[in-house]
């Protein structure tokens, strides 16, 4: 896997996971009833502040390959805030403003604008401009539920399909595009703590590193 084939893989995990999340977030705070796939998640992000789970994930090679595996540890916060720690000291945030990748292998911080952190939340983005009411969701085989956009646009939109662990909080997330391609994602032990704010998800450049700003 590539540098660049690892950001995007992070970015992915994190797109997902706050797709999750911020959906049911646009619909209370409009007044809507909450979507059951992430009813449970939403009422204890809301009353702790902050919600931990493990992250893994199975990266096919394009060129016929081994898959790797990928496992990371993922924080939310609200109102827009994610952030993923890979081994090695690698971090990946987003927020509102945009985000941070700290890349110890070359020894660089990332820091995005609104721009890139906007086409990396691609489903986030959709939905929070678009509000809850503009998502369709409707249960699937294995006790799941697929989130789908409504609209002129909702042929070629992405997919979410949504599967609830024992413990009522997301433990498969599967994004399908409109060519069919599949990524899976799997969460476990999710834990909620109080919030640490803006600062936990905003990351420093350590002596020695180059830092790149982004749009």
């Amino acid at each position: 896997m590539t540098v660049s084939d690892g950001h995007r893989t992070a970015r992915r995990i994190l797109a997902a996971v706050l797709m999750l999340a911020l959906v049911t977030s646009t619909a209370i705070a409009a007044g809507r009833a909450s979507l059951r796939s992430t009813r449970g998640l939403l009422e204890r992000l809301r009353a702790s502040g902050r919600a931990e789970a493990a992250v893994e994930t199975t990266v096919e090679d394009p060129l016929g390959g081994p898959a790797r595996t990928v496992r990371g540890r993922l924080a939310l916060e609200f109102p827009h805030r994610a952030r993923l720690d890979f081994p090695r000291k690698e971090s990946l945030t987003l927020r509102e403003d945009g985000g941070d990748w700290l890349q110890p292998q070359t020894r660089q911080l990332l820091r995005s604008g609104p721009e890139s952190a906007e086409a990396a939340m691609r489903w986030s983005a959709v939905l929070l401009e678009s509000g809850a009411e503009d998502i369709r969701e409707r249960p699937i085989a294995g006790g799941g539920f697929e989130l789908t956009p409504t609209g002129s646009d909702s042929a070629r939109a992405e997919r979410q399909r949504v599967w609830l662990g024992a413990d009522g909080f997301p433990a498969r997330l599967e994004i399908v595009s409109s060519a069919g391609e599949r990524r899976t994602y799997r969460l476990s032990g999710w834990r909620f703590s109080r919030a640490r704010g803006r600062p936990a998800f905003v990351l420093r450049a350590p002596a020695g590193f180059e830092v790149v700003d982004l749009p």
